[in-house]
């Protein structure tokens, strides 16, 4: 098995165990108290490296996208996906790799990336002859994002931070 994935998965297994502790003790509480225990939480904010790994931004919303000190707010993936390829084909290296990809890079049913959004669900333009498939899952969606465009074209995203919504 791949060492990430193990880190990974332990990563999973003691989030899911820190959460059900949580929960017993607010249980607890809630029921010692007789209050509702979720009546005054408010969704909070937590910053996560786009590099962390797909699987984590699953379930959160986006609030910004922080791409070296330059801070976008956003709402949605997708909004996410498009700031990330606007900072990429702002340099006319990697513009040039994304069109040469174009047409290459195909998904089990759809292409991903192509001149045109023929053919495509919900197609993102990001330049003129420059259009991405997004109908897909946020997991699905940033790993499509980071290892079958950005990787390939050898764009480094390390300094790519997402900061999500969580209720």
């Amino acid at each position: 098995m791949n060492i990430f994935q193990e880190l990974e998965d332990m990563r999973k297994r003691i989030m899911q165990e820190i959460n059900t502790e949580f929960d017993v003790i607010i249980e607890h509480l809630s029921k010692d108290l007789n209050k509702n225990p979720y009546e005054h939480i408010q969704p909070y904010e937590m910053k996560y490296p786009l590099t962390a790994g797909p699987g984590i931004f699953k379930g959160k919303k986006p609030t910004s996208v922080i791409i070296g000190e330059k801070i976008i707010q956003i709402r949605t993936w997708k909004q996410l996906v498009e700031e990330i390829m606007k900072g990429c084909t702002a340099s006319e290296k990697y513009k040039k790799q994304l069109e040469s990809l174009a047409g290459k890079v195909s998904g089990k049913k759809r292409i991903l990336l192509a001149e045109t959004g023929d053919g495509m669900r919900s197609p993102l333009q990001i330049e003129e002859n420059l259009f991405m498939e997004t109908h897909y899952d946020t997991e699905t969606l940033l790993n499509i994002l980071t290892t079958r465009i950005l990787s390939p074209i050898g764009y480094d995203y390390g300094a790519i931070s997402v900061t999500v919504r969580t209720v």
